[in-house]
């Protein structure tokens, strides 16, 4: 307080405040940020089709990188040289709603999921996936091909907490206006015709050309086909020159002294077979594999129609395999909840009545009841203590841990299931490794093991 006091706390703003520091002019200079969408076209900014990248996690459309890479040799976002053969095939996967999401995990892309790509098969997946299931275990396997890859081969397509070379104002095409249309500057003949897609233009428009008879002898399509075809060619080009650069190595380093073991390359892998160490094994038996599924069996078991269908194939493969007495055994494989009834289950009388007596006092259809009865409760088991179980398969046996003592009623099915035999003779369908194995066989009971 003081004659002064106004000069420091004064009731209102000046004009630079309010210009300045509380919203008033803004200078439109500053372009606000702009991120590119992780399922849009580096180039045209537009959707894509069908998805490419580079190494560096860009993501383009095929039909419109390839012809820019053929004309100005150059990486669009960053202008460093490019060729064809550095693009890499994407596979995003959809779910039921026709959205991009993650094979392993189900969940849904947005603009704050971490996704990454492996390079050798160009499947996309969720980071927590890949980190959850290869890098933790140090399984460096694809989880949906098996095949092998290295941390060096994981593209990070999109990550909310790194967003360099993102801004679309900082790619090279857009600072220096760069375009790949190869019919810039021609004018178009006016056509008669509507509803044409550019596709169609274009063979119309090339009808009796060189470019025609050229797109003729390489097997037809517009430009997305022609697209895939230089792509396919300098993939094969690309492989071609790595194969006779480890050939050369490997012709050097017989010569003189014995190749070591790091730098030897086995035969097969020189002409192109896969190396008999980086097979799986055969395996027999497995469940159909459904295309463009995720996971083994993805048939739906819930109905009771479809219980009774899989409980016919069994019946078919039993009697296939072991006869009429293998059908008439899968058959007669009695209900779990009635031989839980039988053999199992354990109740007391509680406090409360059936109801019958009032019942047949009220309704003239209900039978006359002239004694209450108890209402039998079943007796909950709530143990203390983890159980312990042996589970016999055809690879070995196999000690399974019970958390009774979190999951009582759970694992108290699951224990007299194994008793009655419920689970004999029957294939895990579900396998993901260091993860989880599966067996189901109708909707009323199935067995998920947790391999972590």
């Amino acid at each position: 307080m003081g004659k002064k006091r106004n000069q420091k706390d004064r009731g209102y703003i000046t004009n630079k405040e309010h210009r300045e520091e509380w919203g008033g002019y803004k200078d439109k200079k500053r372009a606000p940020f702009q991120r590119l969408p992780f399922n849009c076209c580096a180039i045209t900014f537009t959707p894509f089709e069908d998805p490419v990248c580079t190494e560096d996690g860009t993501v383009y459309d095929i039909v419109n990188v390839v012809p820019y890479v053929k004309k100005h040799g150059k990486h669009p976002v960053t202008g460093a040289p490019l060729e064809l053969g550095d693009l890499i095939r994407l596979n995003f996967h959809k779910n039921a709603e026709a959205e991009y999401c993650c094979p392993v995990t189900n969940k849904v892309f947005t603009p704050h999921t971490h996704i990454v790509a492996v390079k050798t098969t160009g499947n996309v997946y969720s980071y927590d996936a890949i980190d959850e299931l290869c890098i933790k275990p140090k399984n460096w396997k694809d989880l949906l091909t098996e095949e092998p890859f290295t941390r060096k081969d994981i593209i990070h397509i999109q990550d909310p907490l790194n967003v360099s070379g993102k801004l679309i104002s900082e790619f090279h095409h857009v600072k220096y206006d760069l375009a790949a249309d190869e019919s810039e500057g021609e004018d178009e003949a006016p056509s008669s015709l509507r509803n044409v897609n550019q596709d169609m233009q274009r063979a119309l428009g090339a009808l009796g050309t060189a470019e025609a008879a050229d797109a003729f002898r390489a097997g037809g399509g517009g430009k997305r086909a022609e697209a895939k075809r230089l792509l396919a060619e300098a993939a094969v080009k690309r492989s071609t020159a790595t194969g006779s650069k480890a050939a050369a190595a490997a012709s050097g380093g017989s010569s003189g002294k014995p190749p070591s073991a790091k730098s030897s390359t086995p035969a097969a892998a020189v002409n192109g077979e896969k190396d008999w160490r980086l097979v799986a094994p055969a395996r027999k038996d497995l469940a159909e594999f459904k295309p463009g599924a995720v996971t083994w069996d993805t048939d739906d078991y819930t109905s009771a129609a479809a219980a009774k269908q899989l409980r016919q194939q069994q019946a078919a493969k039993a009697a296939a395999s072991g006869g009429a007495a293998g059908a008439a055994a899968v058959a007669a494989r009695p209900n779990p909840k009635q031989w839980y009834d039988q053999h199992h289950a354990k109740y007391k009388e509680s406090a409360f009545t059936t109801g019958a007596t009032a019942r047949a006092f009220t309704s003239t259809i209900a039978v006359a009841q002239t004694k209450s009865q108890r209402q039998l409760q079943l007796v909950e088991r709530n143990p203390s203590k983890k159980g312990y179980l042996r589970l016999h398969t055809s690879l070995g046996d196999l000690n399974i841990e019970l958390h009774c003592d979190l999951t009582p009623r759970t694992c108290e099915n699951f224990i007299y299931l194994c008793e009655m035999g419920y689970y004999k003779d029957t294939l895990f369908h579900r396998s993901i490794k260091n993860f989880m194995i599966q067996v189901c066989l109708d909707c009323i009971c199935s067995l998920i093991m947790s391999l972590l």
